[in-house]
């Protein structure tokens, strides 16, 4: 599951040097989560989520397959973890009146 994580994530932010993906087990749940550059975060989170979303499902996919469980969480500058549970912020352009 990290070997897909490190496929995805680098192709689609500007600075695929500063990607880190962890990588735990515990109680039988595999939990990754994803760091990048902070320039990047909009790129991986995606406009209402929509990304971050997309890479879970394509991981949930997997683990079925294989019969296991994955948890997908993105980790910000500020170590915070924007996990499935949590709604992913939203990245809209401003309206102009």
């Amino acid at each position: 599951m990290k070997q897909l994580l490190e496929y995805i994530v680098p192709n689609i932010v500007n600075h695929p040097e500063d990607v880190v993906i962890n990588e735990t087990e515990e109680n039988g749940t595999t939990s990754l989560s994803i760091k990048v550059n902070p320039e990047d975060m909009g790129r991986v989170i995606g406009k209402s989520g929509k990304v971050i979303k997309a890479i879970r499902q394509i991981g949930r996919i997997i683990a079925i397959k294989k019969g296991i469980r994955v948890n997908i969480d993105v980790v910000d500058e500020g170590n915070r973890t924007i996990s499935s549970k949590e709604e992913a912020p939203t990245f809209d352009p401003p309206t102009e009146n």
